[in-house]
């Protein structure tokens, strides 16, 4: 298991699984308790957290 699955992120995404993994991020299925959907999130690999230029990219 990874850090994210199995857990709660920003308090409503219930993170299910990978279902894609880049060069720069790792995506996850989850499900939205707010808006009751299943969703896809991105989320950046930790190596990459630090670097501005990969956060600005990533962001757009």
């Amino acid at each position: 298991m990874d850090t994210y699955t199995g857990k709660r992120l920003d308090g409503r995404y219930e993170i299910h699984e990978i279902i894609g993994v880049g060069g720069m991020a790792v995506v996850y299925r989850a499900y939205d308790t707010i808006d009751d959907r299943t969703v896809a999130i991105k989320i950046l690999k930790d190596e990459f957290s630090g670097n501005e230029e990969f956060l600005r990219r990533f962001r757009n």
